[in-house]
């Protein structure tokens, strides 16, 4: 009957606003014994993905304990050279389940049980789903130690709670941290959108960038303006941060609101979201200005596609016209109700003739419902997008040029200021020299000249590949093997002072795909890590005294082999 009851408490809570129920949710324990300092807040917004929990800082270092915040049982362990790195899943018996990532190592037992695991399987990289009784834990008990691995950019932990049935992460800051801030969150910018061909700002199409002054009490205002002259549908976007208590990071807000003529129009709160919507975040922010100039603005218009449930209100465009005053303003607020706002008006002008733009026989016109354009073939190059791949109608400029040292022509399919939220596939017929050639794969290349691969497989004497990448695409050829270097010891050293063997892989073309090390020819554990390009073998009963053989072997996105010999004496 009481697990009835809490299933039917967490189904009311997550039926509701989150934020509004926040005392029902469960009062967990702190999953580190040191002063909690964030280096990000749950539903950041970030190029191609929202952030699913909070950043705790380490003090720098790794090492740290990391605590189980409430009774349960570990339900799943995972270890990667990329994502979440070393990563233990906790499902407790209230309903939600705690994620804890970038381990260094994990605790004792559990330890033990991963790399029996990962012998047996022969593989560093698995995904664990113990049974449930294997590993009970109790509140407080030490499940691993805090690290850097995986995808991390320095020691932190990773700390996410999730709803157990819907697997949607939920702001850990509803289960009882509390963080000294008193500081509010900054506003860096403002812009404007003109929507459709007719309207117009300031008498032209583009957008505009406006900066800012800052105030007392959070109060911005328009740097050398008080209004901005507009005509037919406008829509706005700010630019933004938090910082929480003495943290110097670039944080994300926890909500955004657009008030027009002190109705409230558009707003974003960062409570949860699932898994299944984080790309709609590309269509939340201005993707096109964040890749050309690498800074980031929320905007108040949703894309008929944009589903995600962070946006709470969607009414953030309006229609102005000579004679009309709107009166704009933009509140940021953080956690705890620091705030920060910043106020101007939209004036409506006569409207002013502009050229409707030009669309080339080269572009198409992508309806996002899939009912026009989805599949688009130019010569040996095609394109075919499920519905709903765009968040809105888009018009998709292609084309074709000659290519030295490719194995096809150069094909152009959008350009990387556009953004999907679905992949797309992308086929191109190899030139018929290189028809058979094992090695190719389809690479992306950027406005400056950067080619990077997107790999493929052959179907139908094409190659293939599914990507959200946009731009120019062409296939290349791998010919050269991966690289293979002993990093802390030379060929024939004794070892016994070192405590493992240290080996830097890399590959410039189709990346490192497979890792394998050996002793005297028997499989051994090699761990990686992607991001400092490093093997390294921790020493073992695996390791015999005397002299051991020693091999490496590595290969890349197409099958190109790479193997180190030496000896070592232990």
């Amino acid at each position: 009957m009481m697990k009835k009851m809490c299933s039917l408490l967490v189904l009311f809570v997550l039926a509701f606003p989150l934020a509004t129920l926040a005392q029902t949710f469960p009062q967990y324990g702190k999953p580190v014994d040191i002063p909690i300092q964030l280096s990000a807040t749950f539903g950041e917004l970030r190029p191609n993905h929202l952030h699913a929990g909070l950043d705790i800082r380490t003090q720098g270092v790794e090492g740290k304990k990391v605590f189980a915040v409430a009774d349960g049982y570990i339900s799943r362990i995972g270890v990667s050279p990329y994502g979440y790195g070393n990563v233990l899943y906790i499902t407790h018996y209230d309903g939600f389940t705690t994620v804890y990532a970038h381990l260094q190592r994990f605790s004792g037992e559990v330890a033990k049980y991963v790399k029996h695991y990962q012998y047996e399987h022969k593989k560093f990289t698995s995904q664990i789903y113990p049974d449930k009784d294997k590993f009970p834990v109790k509140k407080g008990d030490v499940i691993a130690y805090s690290g850097n691995s995986g995808g991390s950019g320095g020691p932190h932990l990773h700390f996410e709670i999730r709803h157990t049935a819907s697997e949607k992460p939920v702001n850990p800051m509803f289960f009882g941290y509390k963080i000294t801030d008193n500081t509010r969150p900054l506003i860096q910018g403002v812009s404007l959108y003109p929507l459709g061909e007719e309207s117009t700002l300031e008498g032209g199409k583009e957008p505009m960038y406006l900066s800012v002054n800052e105030g007392k009490n959070g109060v911005y205002s328009l740097k050398e303006r008080e209004y901005v002259h507009g005509n037919g549908d406008i829509a706005f976007g700010i630019r933004t941060f938090d910082q929480v208590g003495t943290s110097t990071n670039k944080n994300g807000p926890y909500l955004y609101e657009l008030y027009l003529d002190d109705e409230l129009a558009f707003q974003v709160e960062a409570d949860s979201f699932s898994y299944s919507e984080t790309r709609y975040v590309n269509s939340l922010l201005d993707y096109r200005h964040h890749k050309e100039k690498k800074t980031s603005y929320v905007r108040t218009e949703t894309d008929p596609n944009n589903k995600l449930h962070m946006i709470k209100k969607k009414n953030g465009t309006v229609r102005v016209e000579e004679g009309d005053t709107v009166n704009v303003r933009f509140k940021i607020s953080d956690y705890v109700g620091n705030i920060s706002s910043i106020s101007f008006k939209l004036v409506g002008t006569a409207p002013v003739e502009v050229e409707p733009p030009m669309h080339r026989r080269s572009e198409y016109f992508v309806k996002a419902d899939g009912s026009m354009n989805s599949d688009i073939t130019i010569e040996a190059f095609s394109v075919s997008m499920e519905k709903n791949t765009f968040f809105r109608d888009e018009w998709v400029q292609t084309g074709q040029r000659d290519a030295k040292g490719c194995c096809s022509r150069i094909y152009r399919f959008g350009d990387e200021g556009m953004t999907t939220f679905k992949k797309f596939t992308v086929r191109l017929r190899p030139n018929e020299e290189w028809a058979s050639d094992s090695r190719l794969y389809i690479a992306s290349i950027d406005r400056n000249g950067k080619v990077t691969s997107l790999g493929g497989k052959m179907q139908n004497g094409c190659l293939e590949v599914k990507t959200f990448t946009m731009g120019e695409y062409t296939i290349k050829v791998d010919s050269v093997a991966p690289t293979v270097k002993a990093s802390n010891f030379k060929d024939g050293q004794a070892v016994s002072t070192l405590k493992s063997l240290r080996f830097k892989i890399s590959d410039d073309m189709t990346g490192i795909e497979t890792y394998d090390i050996y002793l005297d020819d028997v499989w051994v554990l090699g761990q990686y890590d992607a991001k400092n390009a490093l093997l390294y073998y921790e020493f073992d009963e695996k390791m015999k005294k005397g002299t051991n053989n020693v091999k490496v072997v590595v290969t890349d996105g197409v099958g190109n082999k790479k193997t180190g010999k030496w000896k070592v004496v232990y």
